[in-house]
């Protein structure tokens, strides 16, 4: 019987959402808020305990089951095979990444999952690896995700993304800066809205693709900006991105509202984040102004959460074998 821990971070996509979906480059970084998973191997069968849910449930090991708790004993199902373990697993989850908010959550529980299944049955795996696993299990709940939530709570820190091209880890410290994230309220379908932005593309492409050229142009400049450590540069980048965004028809009266709130407070920048039509938006700050633009947020949002970058991606973070 071998045990493990491991955690993985949320993320919040800076720039390229919605254009991503035409094979444009997106940016998206690492939170410091964390999923975390205990593996405990044994048995012959799949249990998966959610502290978070208040919810268990067991699956065959061979395949099939649903609920809720169904992506969880896939990205199990993934890492036992490759581990070539043919016993059975343990998984409690304990997250700290509110759900449905676009912050990746499912995404980080299915990463720190395979990693500490994987670790518990004596076969650690590399970070990539382990972001392959996850998606398998990401394709559950999303059926066909881009692959960037994965991606970016294995690796860590910032990412440059293409979707069908993959990622690359940018060179980014984000010393003196932090991100505030405020929530509008309002529930927002992924789908729906991607389908809203795909029939006006196809409607006007004329139009539109002008509009996506630009977008990936923006976020090629704000990776090399990021790199250089210029986030005044970048905060200006995002608010040119919150543009091109309410020009497709994804922006709001209250993702408007709170993005103005968060620039009147000090943000260098701010923007939504995700599919938009509600949702979270996500402001850049000098870490001595976040505290304000936290507060000015949240008084006219019901959640808010302020968050370092974090750099460190997966990781074991103990294991008894």
């Amino acid at each position: 019987m071998g045990r493990a821990v491991a955690s993985a971070p949320g993320k919040t996509i800076l720039f390229g959402e919605h254009f991503v979906v035409a094979g444009e480059p997106a940016i998206a970084v690492a939170l410091g808020l964390r999923a975390r998973v205990e593996a405990v191997t044994g048995g012959g069968e799949i249990r998966v305990v959610s502290k978070n849910l208040q919810a268990e449930a067991r699956f065959p090991l061979e395949g099939g089951g649903r609920g809720p708790l169904l992506p969880v004993a896939v990205a199990a199902r993934e890492a036992l095979r490759a581990a070539g373990a043919g016993g059975g697993v343990r998984v409690v989850v304990d997250s700290e990444i509110p759900p449905s908010a676009g912050m990746g959550s499912s995404a980080a529980v299915a990463v720190a999952t395979v990693a500490a299944v994987a670790a518990a049955a004596g076969s650690p795996l590399p970070p990539e690896r382990v972001s392959e696993l996850a998606y398998r299990a990401e394709e559950v709940v999303h059926g066909r995700p881009s692959g960037i939530d994965n991606t970016v709570s294995a690796l860590g820190g910032a990412v440059l993304y293409r979707r069908g091209v993959g990622a690359r880890r940018l060179d980014v410290g984000f010393r003196g800066v932090e991100l505030v994230l405020a929530d509008t309220g309002l529930p927002r379908s992924t789908g729906a809205m991607v389908k809203k932005v795909l029939a006006l593309r196809d409607a006007y492409p004329e139009i539109l693709g002008h509009i996506y050229a630009a977008a990936g142009a923006l976020v090629e400049k704000a990776a090399e900006l990021l790199e250089a450590g210029d986030y005044a540069s970048v905060g200006r980048l995002m608010d040119v991105n919150q543009g091109l965004l309410s020009a497709i028809g994804v922006s709001t009266l209250e993702i408007e509202r709170l993005v103005y709130t968060a620039r009147r407070a000090g943000a260098l920048g701010a923007k939504l984040t995700g599919a938009g039509g509600g949702g979270f938006i996500v402001a850049l700050a000098r870490s001595g102004d976040a505290g304000r633009v936290a507060a000015s947020l949240g008084e006219v949002s019901g959640r808010v959460y302020t968050a370092p970058v974090e750099r460190v991606g997966v990781r074991i973070e103990e294991r008894d074998l």
